[in-house]
């Protein structure tokens, strides 16, 4: 089993990533024209995508690893730039790593946006899915991804159930409240991010560690 701090540490960098409050408003913005009842299916196929999406990476992301010949130590180091580079990003409250501006305009022709672009890459995108995998590897076992699972299917459901909620939710917060909760999570996942490259240097580099 994962240790209770290794298990925080998991939620708190995977929350942080999936950022469900930040993200509220841009959920709002995709869905303006569409019913609440639209807007639900929307949100809800939006949180199912990006559950299956990592737990894809978690079960299945050592395959790609042997594949490309990635060795948990390089994997830790890169995905702790990725993510320290988002954090930063949110930390200026800069939503270009999410999605470019092509992105945008291609998203508003879309009859629906559940998948792409807000599961994938907004929700579930390349520092999430670094995150899930590197967790996967430091905690191989079967009880361990269970535990890692059990994480992602809870916080896809708060995902599902805050974007249900969006329009309300936006209002009460407005942009300068949401602001302030991306640039929360982005000092939360800088730290993190930190963590992960010291140690991934450490192994590539064991002379690094003293």
């Amino acid at each position: 089993m994962m240790t209770e701090a290794a298990l925080a540490s998991f939620l708190a960098a995977l929350f942080s990533m999936m950022n469900p409050i930040g993200n509220v408003g841009v959920f709002a913005g995709m869905t303006a024209e569409r019913t609440a009842a639209q807007a639900r299916t929307i949100a809800w196929t939006c949180a199912l995508a990006s559950a299956i999406t990592l737990l894809v990476v978690t079960w299945s992301g050592s395959l790609l690893l042997d594949l490309f010949g990635i060795t948990v130590d390089t994997l830790r180091a890169a995905g702790g730039v990725i993510v320290l580079l988002i954090g930063l990003h949110m930390l200026s409250n800069n939503n270009q790593h999410r999605h470019s501006p092509a992105e945008r305009e291609d998203a508003s022709a879309r009859a629906s946006v559940a998948v792409v672009p807000l599961a994938i890459p907004i929700v579930a995108g390349p520092g999430t899915m670094a995150t899930v995998l590197v967790a996967s590897q430091q905690h191989p076992s079967i009880l361990e991804k269970g535990e890692i699972s059990l994480a992602i299917l809870a916080l896809s459901v708060l995902t599902g159930l805050l974007f249900s909620f969006a329009g309300p939710i936006a209002g009460k917060l407005g942009e300068a409240g949401m602001g302030v909760v991306t640039r929360v999570m982005g000092m939360v996942l800088a730290a993190i991010a930190m963590g992960m490259l010291a140690e991934g240097l450490k192994g590539l580099f064991p002379g690094l560690a003293g």
